[in-house]
């Protein structure tokens, strides 16, 4: 019998603003899965890191308006509301959780799978979900440590290979764009008009709010 299970991903950021460096290989790699949901989920910093600029009501806010271009987008505020520095684990345990049915796929940058070592209890995350792995401009698998190199070793796989369970790494080849959000809202600050890599309902939420002035 075919699997019939679920399939959910999860997608963490700060999101200040969100843009289609974020969203576009987001769905690329969708064509690859049969997501149900992809949740968006803005991120708490830590109080030594550099605090989002706008308001968490407006992160949602954009969010909310880049939902407009796919029907698979959810906006979840789980971490927001935690109040405290966003943690990976208690967030894949809370949605393993909500979602037993279902396999969940939790989606990072290429930066992120660099520096997962560092991350608090990094080796528990493959208990709850697959990981999906996008480039990211400047950073390339030749710099990988050798513990990294050792993890994928033992957990790479093809997209195929990853359809139900957990604690599968698929590295995928979307083509990364070389945006961001720093130099995004500094082009918001210069000019009138809305920067090319900034979806349109995004653009209209933040010209209603005044944002990024």
């Amino acid at each position: 019998m075919a699997n019939t299970k679920r399939q959910i991903a999860i997608v963490g950021g700060t999101f200040d603003p969100v843009h289609w460096g974020h969203l576009q290989p987001i769905l690329e790699v969708a064509k690859a899965f049969n997501f149900e949901c992809i949740h968006l989920l803005p991120t708490c910093a830590p109080p030594h890191r550099q605090q989002p600029e706008v308001l968490n009501t407006h992160r949602l806010g954009m969010l909310d308006a880049a939902c407009q271009l796919d029907k698979r987008f959810v906006v979840n505020d789980w971490e927001l509301r935690q109040g405290l520095p966003s943690r990976t684990l208690p967030t894949l345990k809370h949605f393993h959780t909500v979602s037993a049915d279902a396999t969940l796929y939790f989606i990072i940058g290429m930066d992120s799978l660099l520096n997962l070592p560092d991350w608090q209890h990094w080796q528990r995350l493959f208990d709850f979900a697959h990981f999906i792995v996008i480039p990211r401009p400047g950073y390339a698998l030749e710099n990988a440590s050798n513990e990294v190199k050792a993890l994928l070793q033992e957990r790479q796989c093809k997209s195929e290979e990853m359809q139900s369970g957990n604690g599968k790494i698929f590295i995928a080849t979307t083509q990364p764009l070389d945006i961001s959000a720093t130099e995004l809202r500094q082009q918001l600050r210069n000019h009138q008009e809305r920067p090319e890599l900034l979806p349109e309902p995004v653009w209209n939420y933040i010209r209603e709010h005044n944002l990024y002035r």
